[in-house]
């Protein structure tokens, strides 16, 4: 099983990489959620990764009208695609644009919550594509299940931030459009949302250009299940959003198959004010989608 992580600050990628097999690589124009913005220095990443012997992803999680697709497809045809190892991709349009590149053995697919099932997994897909995601809302049970006998690689969300809600609209602009104040709060990764039934958990809130998303407070953790999972799992993220890349070489040692962790995992907690959970490994999601509601 390969670690897959995020990267906030490009002077850290060596040294977040001696943890991690590969780089997630997103962009402010084609990517949600994301860490870094890298399109300015793609070239130098990709060719920094094979020097490492790193893998390298790049995430087109967006959902995309015809007109981005088609400039999507212009900006593939500039970089060495032949560095590339994957593209992760949740919008199915975008199938198209990589047969017409000849790269649709490089696509790993990421509805987030749909593929559920073996038969979702498994037969959804007849073109030969490198992965996908496995919903982040089963447990382990359906998660060793669907990959017992699967077709192509499989990817699992297996730490940080769940989504729990994603709009294409800015909300928070349309907030501050409200109350006749300028919005400086676009791309702010400190806010949170307090609800009054669960006062134990703050949701980060994010508003960026692909729209407004709402994430679950407490970090979803899988270094206990671990030893499963290694026997079913091709890869692993390990997803550093609101935290750092020192957060990232702490933590990723304890996904590593011979990791020697330095920092412990309450130090770890209480530097970053976070408590684990384990989302549905363990039980089934709610109707509501959440657990105990």
């Amino acid at each position: 099983m390969k670690i897959l992580t995020t990267l906030h600050d490009i002077h850290n990628l060596e040294e977040v990489m001696v943890h991690a097999d590969g780089l997630l690589i997103s962009f402010k124009q084609y990517s949600k959620t994301y860490t870094m913005d890298s399109e300015s220095q793609l070239d130098f990443i990709l060719k920094k990764l094979k020097d490492l012997n790193k893998e390298s992803f790049l995430q087109f999680n967006r959902l995309y009208t015809d007109k981005e697709l088609n400039q999507i497809k212009t900006f593939l045809q500039t970089i060495d695609m032949s560095l590339v190892t994957g593209y992760i991709i949740s919008d199915l349009g975008l199938l198209s644009v990589f047969k017409t590149l000849y790269q649709i053995d490089k696509v790993v697919y990421n509805p987030e919550t749909l593929l559920t099932n073996e038969v979702d997994f498994n037969y959804l897909f007849h073109d030969g594509i490198m992965g996908a995601f496995l919903s982040k809302e089963i447990t382990l049970e359906d998660i060793l299940s669907i990959t017992k006998n699967k077709k192509y690689k499989a990817f699992m969300f297996g730490h940080g931030h769940m989504t729990m809600f994603y709009s294409k609209r800015q909300i928070v602009k349309t907030y501050h459009d409200y109350m006749q104040v300028e919005n400086q709060d676009h791309l702010n990764y400190d806010i949170t949302l307090k609800e009054a039934k669960r006062l134990d958990e703050n949701y980060p809130l994010l508003e960026d250009d692909a729209g407004t998303h709402v994430f679950r407070g407490h970090v979803f953790e899988t270094i206990e299940e671990l030893d499963m999972l290694r026997q079913h799992i091709d890869y692993l993220v390990v997803d550093t959003i609101f935290k750092d890349d020192l957060y990232a070489t702490w933590i990723l040692p304890y996904y590593q198959e011979n990791g020697k962790p330095t920092v412990d995992l309450k130090t770890i907690n209480e530097t970053y004010q976070d408590t684990f959970h384990k989302a549905f490994l363990h039980k089934e999601s709610t109707i509501k989608g959440e657990i105990d509601d």
